[in-house]
């Protein structure tokens, strides 16, 4: 997998695109594309011609960079040139040698006419609350270092008052803490800064910079689960961008430690970037291509916030997939196994994004110690098994919040894989339905390649009727199995919520029960849960990003019950 390689899907998402979209920026519903959109479009484009691609679309693509070069100074009061500038300058800097001396004269003098503090929007002075100084600042440096690179700027005075807000920003990790901490907004904000770095940046904060990459770039190959994917958590998830902003990470990580003589890291690297553009095929081979992990009309925005309509995040899977094709070596970086798919190990971030992975035996978890109820919820949100539609059991919580759409009529909760305990009410209290005053403790009790296990005990002011519950979770080829015991509950009796898919859009699921096993099918794949206790499924079914889920509740009259989950390909 290489350079052509990531030509192709750009290829295949620029043709999900009308050339009446690229002349006129329309959009399906009729508005016109933002700046932001349309820059994405011209860079990807760019990319194309430069690949040696869609070369008759040359005059096209100059009339596009000739309109973007034109917009960019006059935009104002809103966030689209932070964003725009640094995909209209990757744009200029791959086609420059391309174009006629006097075009390229044209487009640097509206290039050079932008002023950054007063163009952009996330910027010192404008912004009241440093707090709120967060990604989208980034974006812009990316942009202003490009412009610097081709002499239209100087950036000294830019990044001397913005630099050293945004390094509060990362974590122990090297992870970047967008506000929320949401999973996508790391990976997002640090390909930006990967961009500045490949295109040569040295200046004063280039040594912690690239410290940071280093230690998110390790602990990001933890976080990529079975089935190849990204973690879920917060806002902007499930966008098959994020897979190809993974891409791209892996690229650069695996030039570097080429360069540095460590095959071994570079070829985990890379294979990790190869597996995760493999996981989006399915939704890209959709008629027209999806942006989004799952079946529903693209048009009908299931799963998306209302700012990642399709006509904008399409061409941004595109766009990112351009920074893996710039930073992918000319030179073949051979492949070594990543943690991905040998498994073995129990991983933790910092607490401020509150998540725990584990994997082994082909099979991965994800847990979230303190859901956002706006997105996610608390507890284990994800078991994936290579080879099995990644929806099947869980990819992604349910959520109660309104961050993102799902159908009319569908119904909204926090729920995941959970335990649950009943309150002195006599109503069921979940996990799942907990955040605030929330404490946990990680045991990692045993880590084989085929054998992990390890334990998370919850407890907290938030806990009513429990004193505290404690998880023991197994993972292996065999399956998953979770070992659920409450400490001092009022009542001796353990509930567990389990989601059952219905459908995800595109394909309906099959439940059927019977007694101590229930059992849905999509397709050729089977997930099952094994259980002692009795079980209640709902009649109404929940959404969340990949789909709609029936809600089983089994209620166990113990103190302690276990749960073993297996998911079984064709």
């Amino acid at each position: 997998m290489g350079k052509e390689t990531y030509l192709d899907v750009m290829e295949r998402v620029i043709k999900a695109y009308t050339n009446q979209q690229l002349i006129l920026r329309k959009r399906r519903n009729g508005d016109y594309l933002d700046i932001q959109s349309y820059a994405r479009l011209t860079c990807v484009l760019a990319c194309l011609i430069d690949g040696g691609r869609m070369a008759n679309r040359q005059e096209l693509w100059e009339g596009m960079m000739t309109a973007c070069c034109r917009e960019l100074p006059q935009v104002s009061g809103s966030i689209e040139s932070d964003f725009a500038v640094k995909d209209i300058m990757m744009a200029y800097t791959v086609m420059k040698n391309r174009v006629k001396q006097a075009r390229l004269e044209e487009w640097r003098r509206d290039l050079i006419a932008m002023d950054p503090f007063k163009q952009y929007q996330y910027v010192i002075g404008k912004l009241q609350d440093e707090s709120k100084l967060h990604n989208i600042n980034i974006y812009s440096m990316a942009g202003e270092y490009l412009r610097e690179r081709e002499g239209m700027t100087d950036t000294e005075a830019y990044f001397a008052e913005h630099w050293p807000i945004q390094l509060k920003r990362f974590d122990k990790n090297g992870m970047y803490r967008d506000p929320g901490c949401p999973m996508l907004y790391d990976v997002t904000t640090r390909c930006q800064i990967m961009l500045m770095l490949h295109y040569g940046y040295r200046g004063s904060f280039y040594e912690v910079l690239d410290r940071h990459l280093r230690k998110a770039g390790q602990i990001g190959l933890y976080m990529q689960s079975a089935t190849f994917e990204g973690p879920y958590g917060g806002r902007s998830n499930q966008y098959l961008f994020h897979e190809a902003l993974m891409t791209a990470c892996g690229e650069f990580e695996a030039r570097r430690y080429e360069e540095e003589g460590n095959p071994e890291l570079a070829g985990m690297h890379k294979r990790s970037a190869k597996l995760a553009l493999e996981s989006v095929q399915r939704w890209m081979d959709a008629d027209p291509p999806h942006h989004i992990r799952n079946g529903y009309s693209v048009d009908s925005g299931w799963g998306t916030e209302g700012y990642g309509y399709y006509d904008k995040y399409m061409i941004t899977m595109g766009s990112f997939l351009a920074l893996a094709y710039l930073f992918a070596s000319d030179s073949a970086v051979p492949e070594r196994p990543c943690p991905a798919e040998t498994g073995g190990y129990v991983a933790q971030t910092s607490p401020y994004f509150h998540k725990l992975f584990a994997s082994a035996g082909g099979y991965s978890l994800q847990i979230d110690t303190n859901g956002d109820p706006q997105y996610d919820a608390t507890g284990l949100g994800r078991i994936h098994r290579y080879g099995v539609p990644s929806e099947l059991c869980l990819s992604v919580p349910l959520s109660s919040g309104d961050g993102y759409k799902v159908g009319e009529g569908v119904g909204r909760l926090q729920g995941c894989l959970s335990p649950g305990w009943q309150k002195p009410s006599g109503e069921v209290q979940y996990l799942s339905q907990l955040g605030e005053g929330l404490r946990n403790e990680l045991q990692v009790l045993r880590e084989e390649q085929d054998d992990v296990a390890f334990q998370v005990t919850y407890s907290g002011s938030c806990m009513e009727g429990c004193e505290a519950v404690r998880l023991v979770y197994h993972v292996g080829p065999k399956g998953v199995t979770i070992d659920t015991e409450l400490i001092h509950p009022t009542t001796q009796a353990v509930y567990t919520s389990v989601p059952l898919l219905v459908t995800n859009g595109q394909d309906t699921a099959t439940i059927d029960c019977e007694p101590g096993l229930v059992r849905v099918r999509l397709g050729d794949s089977l997930y099952q849960a094994s259980f002692n206790g009795e079980i209640v499924i709902s009649e109404e079914a929940y959404g969340n990003r990949n789909g709609e889920y029936k809600l089983a509740q089994v209620r166990t009259e113990e103190m302690s019950t276990s749960m073993v989950i297996k998911l079984l390909k064709a």
